[in-house]
């Protein structure tokens, strides 16, 4: 049995507290890699437990900061996505255009997807699933323009 010291126990919380329970912290590469931003907005939308928090931090955070000075997948966001939806960002002429989310955005669209995210909605399954879909289509795309592999060399007999 241990021998009381009449310290009080720290428990207070802290703003950060949150942070240890980022699904994100044992993933990291996955979040800086822009061909796997899909698989790391799974990991936010599906996965991650403090989605909410790491929203409203990034939000502050990287308020009126540029694309170029944003990284990777955030709460489910990508830079340019959470650059585009901030409207205190600085941008320049060959920046995206601003996006503005004004409520009408359809269910199952990318927009309506990536609206449900920066608001921290909930995200239901026809957002999710157009996701899913558009993924699998830029997949595609991807492998239907990669260069054809290298052919091996034939066997010669010995």
């Amino acid at each position: 049995m241990a021998n009381y010291t009449g310290q009080v126990p720290d428990i207070a919380a802290r703003p950060l507290d949150w942070m240890e329970r980022a699904v994100c912290l044992d993933e990291r590469e996955i979040f800086d890699d822009p061909s796997r931003e899909h698989e790391a907005r799974i990991v936010c939308v599906a996965r991650c437990p403090v989605r909410s928090q790491c929203l409203a931090y990034t939000k502050e955070t990287e308020r009126g900061l540029h694309r170029d000075q944003r990284d990777g997948v955030a709460a489910g966001l990508t830079y340019d996505e959470r650059h585009r939806l901030d409207d205190t960002a600085q941008h320049r002429q060959d920046d995206g255009d601003p996006i503005r989310l004004d409520g009408t955005e359809r269910c199952g669209t990318h927009l309506a997807l990536v609206r449900h995210l920066w608001l921290d909605e909930p995200i239901d399954s026809k957002c999710w699933s157009g996701e899913v879909y558009r993924e699998h289509g830029n997949r595609r795309q991807r492998t239907a323009n990669a260069p054809d592999p290298e052919p091996l060399p034939k066997r010669t007999a010995s």
